[in-house]
């Protein structure tokens, strides 16, 4: 499918910024200023994070002053009525940054009407762009990616993350975690779930799932993830931007990982 121009304006935009604020976020792994926790002593946000929200926020309502932004730092700029929402996660992976441990990204995406349009996420350590725009393919640094082919439990090599904040989910993720052992080849927990969803796309990893997630989580990840050839779905209820929950996966896995997951 061909892509609309104004589609192409905005993954233009997006690409810029993100490598822009990428780059500003690598700079700043080794001078993290103030540190200060947020629900929890789990749960934390760095003036860095901060720093670079506003500045992702500056630069698109200079260019879109219509849309309505929401950042996981700084909540929701203003609601805009013509259905366009840009979903930001400044660094997705702001305990790794914190400890100088270069597995985080930027994400930014832009859902319109509730479903998400375009997507963004720069890993400015491995200096990996993922892009996608609905209908249109995902891509990495410019290149056609896809999911992987493995189709067997035993050869997969699965991911999850712990929402440490969510007491309600902490024994389902436990469960979760021994019932797949001897199932799988491996189990990873990485630290991010925005490069999670792009590791699916990509077939690094063969499916990734976790619960009590946010829109900034999964708005962009989520989009490269289907446009790779995905499938993605909630886990008790159906996906949702503003869901709690994600399994990204193949076809030919998603109901093998699931059973494990429902049970």
């Amino acid at each position: 499918m061909k892509m609309e121009s104004a589609d192409l304006l905005v993954l233009n935009f997006a690409r810029g910024l993100a490598r822009e604020v990428g780059l500003l976020a690598k700079k700043r792994i080794g001078n993290l200023g103030w540190t200060h926790t947020k629900s929890g002593f789990y749960d934390i946000v760095t003036d860095a994070d901060l720093e670079v929200e506003k500045v992702v926020k500056s630069e698109i309502s200079n260019v879109f002053p219509g849309d309505s932004i929401l950042g996981e730092e700084t909540g929701e700029t203003k609601t805009s009525s013509n259905g366009r929402v840009w979903i930001v996660d400044p660094i997705d992976g702001t305990t790794n940054f914190s400890k100088g441990i270069p597995h985080f990204c930027v994400s930014i995406g832009l859902v319109v009407d509730g479903t998400p349009r375009v997507g963004v996420v720069y890993d400015p350590y491995m200096d990996e762009l993922y892009e996608a725009v609905k209908d249109n393919g995902a891509f990495m640094n410019g290149e056609p990616i896809n999911v992987s082919k493995t189709s067997e439990l035993k050869e997969a090599v699965l991911n999850t993350g712990y929402q440490y904040s969510a007491a309600e989910y902490r024994d389902i993720v436990l469960k979760n975690y021994v019932a797949f052992f001897g199932k799988v080849r491996a189990i990873r927990v990485f630290g991010s779930a925005v490069l999670d969803q792009c590791y699916v796309a990509n077939g690094r990893i063969d499916g990734f799932w976790e619960y009590n997630l946010k829109p900034w989580d999964v708005a962009a990840g989520s989009l490269i993830a289907k446009e790779a050839g995905a499938t993605v779905v909630g886990i008790g209820e159906d996906f949702s931007v503003y869901g709690k929950t994600i399994l990204v996966t193949n076809s030919s896995l998603v109901d093998k990982v699931l059973e494990i997951i429902n049970r």
